[in-house]
C-alpha cells in the first residue's frame, strides 16, 4: 500500500516546472513599477491536461490537487477555474479567402493569424488554423469564454433574404485544459514561497499518510492470530483482542491528534546501497534515451506506474520492483546522485 502513496509525491524541479505553466510574466509588471500600490489582477491560465500530464509525469488528479493547494495558502496564489477545451479548430470549407474575410470581422480569429504569422506561420494558402483560446483572449484582453462564443458566432451569416444561415467557417475546440486565474507579476521570492508551500504540503500529506499505513499495521498486528482456526471458537482470548482493537480504533477518532503520540520509526538506511547504486546505473546504460529521475528510478524498483512509465510496458523491464523492499526516499536519493555521476 505505500506505493499508492509515494505514487502521489511529487519532486521540487517538477512543482517549479508547474509554477512557471502557472505564473507568466504579464504586461501587468511593467505597468505596477510605476505605481508600487497596484498589483496584477491575475490572467486566465490553462493547462492543457494531456500535454501537461507528459510534460510533468504526474496524473491530472495530483495537478488539480496542486492547484487546490494554491488556492488555500493564505496568500491565495491562484483561483481554480472550470476545466475547459483550451485548443481552437477554425477551418472553412470555401478556401482560404473565406477564413480571411472572416477575420476581418472577428478580433480573435485575426489575432490568432497574427500570432501564426508571427512564429513564422503563414496562412495565406490554408483554410485551417488551430490555435490555443486563452492565448488569444490574453492578446486582445477578452475573457475566453467572450472569445469562445465571438467564434462560433462565425459559423453563422445572414443572407440576402435577412434569415440566418450556415456560413463557410465550421469552429469545433477540443483539448480539455484546467484553468486558473493567476497574478503574472510575482516576484522571485513569492515564487519561492508559493514553490516551499507545496512542497511542505505534499511532503506533509506523504508522511501523514505513511504514519497512517503504519498505525493500521501495527493495530492489526496486535490483534492477529496465525490462523483462521483460532477464531473458529470464540473463547475469551479472541473476544479480548476484538475489544482491544475497538478500543484503538475509538480513541484514533476520539483524540485531536491520533499520530502526534505514535512511536513510529521509518526505514532510514538501506542494506544493499551499493547493489541498487549498480542497478541504478545499469537501468540508466540499458535505456539510454530515456530522461530518468531520481524518483521516476525509485518507481520503477518498487514497481510504482506514472503517465510516462506505464506499468503495462515497464514491467516487462528486469528492473520493475526489483528493489521493492528498499526504503523509496533512500532510492531517489541514490538514483539522484548516480544519475548526475553519469552526466
Amino acid at each position: 500500500m505505500r506505493r499508492h502513496i509515494h505514487a502521489n509525491a511529487v519532486d521540487r524541479h517538477t512543482v517549479r516546472h508547474l509554477l512557471q505553466k502557472i505564473f507568466i510574466p504579464c504586461s501587468c509588471t511593467k505597468i505596477n513599477k510605476k505605481d508600487s500600490g497596484q498589483r496584477c489582477p491575475g490572467h486566465e491560465v490553462a493547462l492543457a491536461i494531456d500535454e501537461t500530464v507528459q510534460a510533468l509525469d504526474i496524473t491530472q488528479e495530483t495537478i488539480s490537487t496542486l492547484l487546490c493547494y494554491l488556492e488555500l495558502h493564505p496568500k491565495r496564489f491562484v483561483t481554480v477555474l472550470s476545466s475547459v477545451y483550451v485548443q481552437a479548430r477554425v477551418s472553412s470549407y470555401k478556401g482560404p479567402q473565406a477564413l480571411k474575410k472572416a477575420a476581418q470581422s472577428s478580433p480573435p480569429l485575426a489575432m490568432a493569424i497574427a500570432l501564426d504569422m508571427k512564429n513564422g506561420i503563414s496562412h495565406k494558402n490554408s483554410n485551417i488554423i488551430e490555435f490555443p483560446v486563452i492565448d488569444v483572449a490574453s492578446a486582445i484582453g477578452w475573457d475566453s469564454g467572450v472569445v469562445k462564443s465571438h467564434l462560433k458566432s462565425l459559423e453563422w451569416e445572414t443572407g440576402a433574404d435577412g434569415r440566418m444561415k450556415r456560413s463557410a467557417i465550421s469552429v469545433k475546440y477540443d483539448k480539455l485544459g484546467l484553468r486558473v486565474k493567476a497574478p503574472g507579476d510575482l516576484t522571485d521570492v513569492e515564487l519561492d514561497e508559493a514553490l516551499d508551500a507545496l512542497i511542505s504540503r505534499t511532503q506533509s500529506q506523504e508522511f501523514s499518510s505513511l504514519q497512517k499505513l503504519e498505525f493500521m499495521s501495527s493495530a492489526l498486528n496486535k490483534i492477529s492470530v496465525s490462523s483462521i482456526k483460532h477464531c473458529l471458537v470464540l473463547d475469551d482470548g479472541i473476544i479480548k483482542r476484538s475489544e482491544e482493537l475497538k478500543d484503538t480504533i475509538r480513541n484514533y477518532f476520539q483524540s485531536d491528534s491520533p499520530l502526534n503520540d505514535l512511536d513510529i520509526n521509518f526505514q532510514n538506511t538501506v542494506t544493499n546501497e551499493q547493489q541498487i547504486a549498480t542497478d541504478v546505473r545499469n537501468l540508466i546504460t540499458r535505456y539510454k534515451d530515456t530522461k530518468f529521475t531520481g524518483r521516476t528510478v525509485a518507481r520503477i524498483f518498487h514497481g510504482i506506474q506514472s503517465p510516462n512509465y506505464p506499468a503495462l510496458i515497464w514491467s516487462k523491464c528486469r528492473f520493475w520492483r526489483i528493489h521493492i523492499a528498499a526504503d523509496f526516499n533512500i532510492i531517489c536519493k541514490i538514483a539522484a546522485r548516480e544519475i548526475l555521476a553519469l552526466r
